[in-house]
């Protein structure tokens, strides 16, 4: 079976949009979803979880490859500040839960879809050791609920990279688990040290997307700067690159990286349910793409 980390590794895929956004035109009642705090939508994974899986699905029904768990602020050191730091745990864990479930109960119609399980730098100003301990217990979270891999979503350069990477390798030997732990890298952004790259399983090259950039998108595809593409504010326009992506793939699924692939390795790979094997007419014979990491 076709795993994440070599989906990323072969294919341009997409990713969903903002589940808050999505949620924001519901019937949400601060006081009960939030417990009082403001706009805390990572709160739903505890108040309102039915909320949280149909914000998937949607995504999902709209063409997305990729769904990411709703905890943006799901760090006990962001949740501390509302007073929830000790549902740290439970509420990682319940939001892997819905996306995997979500994923389940949609038909992938050809595709195999993936959840990213998302932990976001929020400028902690606290010493290494805190930060090691609340990606820990994140993470834990995240991986006993379900994710198919872990995605730090850390700028590089900035002193936390390594405790991130440390909590996660934590969590994941904790329960024995051989989740993928990948850093994120925004396209315009700085690259990361080789010391990162060497203590995580690749890099997700991440752009948020835009069906008007027509021009761009053949272009990222065609030099590898991108394997992730967001689906956008809402799952209209999800459902409008994925439309762009299928027209730019030879096998009407996702784009190759690089568009050109060796001949003898798109034979050898082993169709999954996520993509259909090339026709022999369709193969090209230019050389393979780049790994996930960033070493090409």
């Amino acid at each position: 079976m076709r795993s994440i980390r070599e989906t990323l590794s072969h294919r341009v895929v997409l990713a969903d949009g903002s589940v808050a956004r999505s949620l924001r035109g519901e019937e949400i009642d601060p006081a009960r979803d939030f417990f009082g705090q403001k706009d805390l939508y990572e709160a739903l994974n505890l108040s309102r979880i039915d909320l949280v899986r149909r914000a998937h699905r949607t995504y999902l029904e709209a063409g997305a490859d990729v769904v990411r768990t709703n905890t943006l602020r799901g760090n006990p050191l962001t949740l501390a500040a509302h007073g929830m730091a000790d549902e740290a745990f439970i509420l990682n864990y319940n939001a892997a839960q819905a996306a995997a479930e979500a994923v389940d109960s949609v038909p992938g119609r050809g595709r195999r879809r993936f959840v990213l399980g998302v932990v976001r730098d929020e400028g902690w100003d606290v010493a290494p050791g805190e930060v090691e301990t609340a990606v820990d217990r994140q993470v834990q979270g995240l991986i006993a609920g379900g994710v198919d891999a872990v995605l730090l979503d850390v700028m590089p350069g900035v002193g936390r990279i390594q405790a991130m990477i440390s909590g996660a390798r934590r969590a994941r030997a904790a329960l024995a688990s051989e989740t993928a732990i990948f850093l994120q890298k925004i396209e315009t952004g700085p690259s990361f040290g080789q010391r990162t790259l060497d203590a995580c399983d690749g890099v997700v090259r991440y752009r948020p997307g835009d069906a008007s950039k027509t021009a761009w998108l053949d272009a990222a595809i065609s030099d590898g700067r991108v394997n992730l593409i967001g689906g956008g504010a809402a799952p209209a326009d999800t459902r409008r690159i994925d439309r762009l992506l299928r027209e730019r793939a030879e096998d009407g699924f996702r784009p190759v990286l690089g568009w050109l692939r060796d001949a003898v390795e798109i034979d050898d790979l082993q169709p999954a349910s996520s993509w259909a094997r090339f026709p022999e007419s369709a193969v090209r014979t230019a050389g393979s793409a780049a790994p996930l990491g960033e070493k090409a």
